[in-house]
């Protein structure tokens, strides 16, 4: 352990139980504890069994590795630097991606390439990288250098990266455009005016813009507006600028629209996005930058990319695991959208339930909670306590969200979560909500200064009638053949969930 922070030791329940994100923490005092982890920052996407599944064929790679290496034989390496040559596996890894991708690649006859890199902030300087490069040996202006980025962004540590914050020092490589705030209502059409002024002031010099289809830590999991987010890139487009979408959390079906990346999804058409975090497993450093056009330009003027560097796309095991991660996502993409709907439920619960002190926002499987300026919250320094009481009860409960620096935090399943845990999710943060309301004494806006509002015995949530009916409580304890009981997300019997449990978050009528 560091600094007294616990150390956390992963476990899993057999395959046939339910939870798979169950953790074995290691205290400072030497006591273990078990926990739930439901954050770690869309680092990881499977586990237990599954997670084996995916790390098998790397863990034969590495065994046979070592087995000639110790009999003095020669033996593939684990990783190669580019000077010398690429790891077998690359090969693999891109034949898998290619289908995957948001654009109709064979059809349009796309010269798409993609940069390897380690994290997200390397990703994202890669992109930005390729296409600055191709832009300037297609058109030969060398003017439009300039990177804009959201005003509320975040593409890597901030004093190194691009984004919204500016630590150390100004940023002279970029410019920031007006973009939504998490909790703050916006006039669409006032926004919309604001973003185009800065496009008329500024277009001639942006080479690049990044977008975040939903935003991570900096907004702690808000979506984009789908419209208005492709008016924003259809105007920057316009102006000759590319766009790179940054989907190094919400990518990889996360989003839960059923591909692998939200660009797709909604049609924005990107020059180019990133991915990253989860595609290694959760076990190997894993990114990358793929650029829609331009290899031909790139490699017809013998350049290449400038963002690299020793370990970028050099691990063996690291694109195996990418590999077999990227084929089992696709399996997965219906769970995703299925457990999707029932996290949005249970935050629509929870954020009546906390009577305005918080609210959730988010879809698929990356949801994030902000603590909100109303009521006592008006003062900072109240509201930073309800965030430490809040966390505090949740060490003591046994759970784990991503709690991100804005004043809230986020809850990212793995995808084969069964659908037991998802409400076992929400009883925990239900309990934790309720435990800080009652110790911070909360008040909402409209409650009276003197007397705390009591706690309703019903919430009212407004549940579209029409899931409550397709996800009526099972009979009988009936086993269903349906492809979601085959992923633990059915909820049409009670194999997976409690009936009764799930019944409680679909309340629509106050008491």
């Amino acid at each position: 352990w560091k600094e007294g922070r616990p150390i956390p030791s992963f476990t899993s329940p057999g395959e046939n139980q339910c939870n798979y994100r169950l953790v074995i923490r290691l205290l400072p005092s030497g006591e273990k504890e078990e926990v739930l982890a439901v954050g770690l920052a869309c680092s990881e996407c499977f586990s237990g069994p599954r997670l084996a599944k995916l790390l098998q064929p790397g863990f034969e790679y590495e065994r046979q590795v070592m087995e000639d290496m110790m009999a003095g034989n020669f033996a593939a390496p684990l990783s190669i630097h580019t000077s010398a040559g690429v790891p077998a596996a690359l090969s693999g890894f891109i034949d898998t991606l290619g289908p995957l991708l948001p654009w109709k690649t064979a059809e349009e006859n796309l010269d798409w390439c993609v940069s390897l890199q380690l994290e997200g902030a390397s990703a994202v300087w890669a992109g930005i990288d390729m296409l600055l490069q191709v832009s300037i040996l297609s058109t030969g202006n060398k003017r439009r250098k300039m990177v804009a980025v959201g005003a509320q962004s975040y593409h890597g540590p901030p004093s190194t990266s691009f984004g919204g914050k500016s630590p150390l020092w100004h940023k002279n490589y970029q410019l920031k455009y007006p973009v939504p705030e998490a909790g703050v209502p916006f006039d669409e059409e006032e926004l919309l005016a604001k973003y185009s002024a800065f496009l008329e002031t500024h277009a001639d010099e942006i080479g690049v813009m990044l977008f975040e289809p939903q935003w991570g830590s900096s907004q702690t999991g808000l979506v984009w507006p789908k419209d208005l987010l492709k008016k924003y890139i259809s105007m920057a487009k316009e102006k000759g600028i590319k766009i790179l979408c940054d989907e190094i959390l919400c990518g990889l079906g996360r989003h839960g629209q059923g591909t692998l990346f939200l660009s797709e999804a909604w049609g924005l058409d990107p020059d180019c996005f990133t991915f990253g975090k989860a595609i290694g497993g959760g076990a190997f450093p894993l990114s990358g930058a793929i650029l829609k056009s331009g290899r031909d330009v790139l490699g017809g003027q013998g350049r290449s990319v400038m963002q690299s560097h020793t370990f970028a796309g050099s691990s063996a095991r690291a694109l195996m695991t990418g590999q077999e991660v990227l084929k089992e996502i696709t399996e997965y993409m219906p769970s995703i959208a299925k457990l999707g709907e029932e996290m949005k439920v249970i935050t629509d619960y929870l954020t009546s339930l906390a009577d305005g002190m918080l609210s959730f926002q988010g879809h698929g499987l990356m949801w994030g909670c902000l603590f909100t300026h109303n009521g006592m919250h008006k003062e900072e320094g109240l509201r930073s306590k309800a965030i430490t009481t809040f966390r505090k009860h949740c060490e003591s409960i046994g759970i784990i969200p991503y709690f991100v620096p804005v004043g809230g935090f986020m809850v990212t399943p793995c995808y084969d979560t069964d659908v037991g845990t998802i409400y076992e999710i929400g009883e925990k943060l239900e309990e934790a909500i309720s435990l800080t309301m009652k110790e911070i004494g909360w008040k909402s806006q409209e409650a009276a200064v003197t007397v705390a509002r009591p706690m309703p015995e019903e919430i009212v949530v407004d549940v579209d009638p029409s899931i409550a009916n397709v996800k009526a409580p099972p009979v009988d304890d009936a086993i269903c053949n349906t492809a979601f009981h085959v992923y633990k997300t059915c909820t049409t019997c009670s194999s997976f969930v409690c009936p009764d449990k799930r019944q409680r978050f679909l309340r629509t009528t106050s008491a």
